[in-house]
């Protein structure tokens, strides 16, 4: 496994999916913190420049499924935004993350038929599936990390998956932190790669381009090549 500059990562980890196509999935990206400075720089001025082209300001949340479906904030008078426009944000965004020193990222997957609440259980137990690989490949670079998660931390599934991992040795210390995805930009960045990496997944018509965009965009990111099934 390929290491970063220090022994320490951090994860910031969002989920997509859909019950009704039957598919559950998490994205992360992992970031250096010697170069999470300049990796945050450089994204904001990616926000700036998405200011100046589509008159969406900074402190608004970059959110990828209100994007593509030309809704939210950013959509409102006085300019009236379309769905089109929304995706060029997110191409345009991809782009920026796929140029950020410092990171790499990856998504899992699973296949399901269940719904409502068995769903949810699949979804959590995916969760814990990548938490545990997350653990291992630490160990295996001899490194350490943390886990940053979009949410305000009700849902106790992900502290019980990060308490089931080998408390005298792992090498994600502490429960996953919360942090909101209106208030984050690493926790956007993650928005809009788990977006991405299950649009890559869900089978689109000839003229949906995204589900192109992770392999063409991010793969070089991605040190499995593509999603993995857990």
């Amino acid at each position: 496994m390929t290491t970063t500059g220090t022994n320490f990562a951090l994860f910031y980890v969002d989920d997509s999916g859909s019950e009704a196509h039957g598919l559950t999935t998490f994205s992360w990206i992992r970031v250096d913190p010697a170069q999470w400075a300049g990796a945050t720089q450089r994204w904001l001025r990616f926000r700036a420049a998405v200011y100046r082209r589509h008159g969406i300001p900074a402190d608004i949340r970059l959110h990828a499924t209100e994007l593509a479906g030309g809704r939210g904030n950013w959509a409102q008078d006085p300019v009236r935004r379309t769905a089109r426009d929304g995706l060029s944000v997110i191409q345009e965004g991809l782009t920026a993350m796929a140029a950020l020193p410092g990171v790499t990222l990856g998504s899992v997957y699973r296949r399901t038929n269940a719904r409502g609440r068995n769903f949810e259980r699949d979804k959590q137990d995916l969760y814990r599936c990548m938490i545990a690989k997350l653990d291992a490949d630490l160990h295996d670079a001899a490194a350490f990390g943390a886990v940053v998660v979009d949410g305000d931390g009700t849902n106790s599934g992900y502290n019980r998956a990060h308490r089931a991992l080998a408390n005298g040795s792992r090498a994600l210390v502490e429960d996953p932190f919360f942090r909101h995805a209106n208030t984050n930009q690493w926790v956007q960045i993650a928005d809009l790669t788990a977006w991405t990496g299950y649009r890559s997944l869900r089978p689109g018509g000839r003229r949906d381009r995204t589900t192109t965009w992770y392999g063409q965009i991010l793969r070089h990111l991605d040190q499995a090549g593509g999603p993995v099934e857990l």
